[in-house]
């Protein structure tokens, strides 16, 4: 039952995002590229790479764990008890068929079950760093804006070219800003159906969890390999949420950054222009930016919370 409907979920996720291979290389190359072509914050961009690897490495090590508890549940119940070795229970062979064909039938679906676990650990690894790369996207936003104010410390230029370069920079830093909403907005449709199954695989893997748990012997090897799956569905979920919810928060702090870049510097006729242009920018840039599962619920730290309370609620309402 475990399996039945996990790996019917994260399929859906390897099958969902090989079909959106070209929208996944043009969000990529406007983040990689395309974003940074005008303004690039070194800092901010070793953090985006720092971050990116820890998150993939510790999500797959994670996984990694809980596949091989897997493997070692099975091979002590051969040694144990002497049954055949399954880690995946399939429509052939039979649990008790003891037959060579049947052995070398458990290891090729043993070994395909590995193949298949890469390409899912490698579709969540995509996910994460794409919701990385917006949210250090807009905090490359923030640097940029906070940049301008540099322009008005330029002895060279006389306060007019002052004002008109620095008119000039931050239409460029709207345009970025309208971008970087278009690839969030990208992300959202690319991974939509990713970010609504994992909710529903983290709420209803987590009561079957807890049931299999109440219901199964108080091995040690039993109890490692229950507590290290949910762990791997509580990370991958968190990793989501987490990395989601600092789009918002990095959101948020682009007006500021937008007020901060030096309007102030401006004079007469050119500082009621910049001011009106300010303004619109710092309101439509105050709306609320977050990547949404299920079509309603906002991913944030405050969501998970909610979401795993909610797998135990019902869990001990049903038991």
């Amino acid at each position: 039952m475990l399996f039945l409907i996990s790996h019917t979920i994260i399929n859906g996720f390897r099958i969902r995002i090989s079909h959106q291979r070209d929208q996944i290389r043009n969000v990529m190359y406007k983040l990689g590229i395309a974003l940074k072509a005008v303004h690039n914050d070194c800092e901010a961009e070793q953090k985006m790479i720092t971050r990116s690897k820890f998150f993939s490495w510790a999500l797959i090590f994670n996984c990694v764990m809980s596949v091989i508890m897997y493997t070692i549940e099975g091979v002590l119940r051969v040694i144990r008890t002497g049954d055949t070795f399954n880690t995946v229970i399939t429509a052939w062979p039979d649990v008790h068929d003891r037959s060579m064909l049947s052995n070398i039938g458990r290891t090729v679906i043993y070994i395909t079950w590995w193949i298949y676990l890469t390409r899912i650990f490698s579709v969540y690894s995509l996910v994460i760093c794409l919701t990385i790369a917006v949210s250090h996207q807009f905090k490359n936003l923030k640097s940029y804006f906070y940049s301008l104010s540099k322009i008005f410390e330029n002895d060279n230029l006389s306060q007019t070219e002052k004002e008109q370069e620095y008119e000039k920079a931050f239409k460029v830093g709207i345009s970025m800003h309208s971008e970087t909403l278009k690839c969030t907005e990208e992300i959202q449709t690319i991974c939509r159906e990713v970010f609504s199954g994992q909710i529903i695989f983290n709420l209803t893997l987590l009561i079957v969890l807890m049931y299999q748990m109440m219901n199964s012997l108080r091995t040690f090897s039993n109890v490692l390999t229950l507590g290290l799956t949910a762990l791997t569905i509580l990370f991958s979920t968190g990793f989501f949420m987490w990395n989601a919810g600092d789009i918002t928060v990095e959101a948020e702090g682009v007006p500021v950054a937008m007020f901060s870049s030096g309007w102030e510097n401006c004079y007469h006729e050119s500082s009621v222009r910049i001011r009106k242009l300010i303004v619109i920018s710092m309101s439509q840039a105050q709306k609320a930016v977050a990547l949404t599962g299920l079509g309603i619920i906002a991913l944030s730290y405050q969501s998970y919370v909610s979401i795993v309370k909610s797998s135990y609620s019902v869990f001990s309402v049903l038991y």
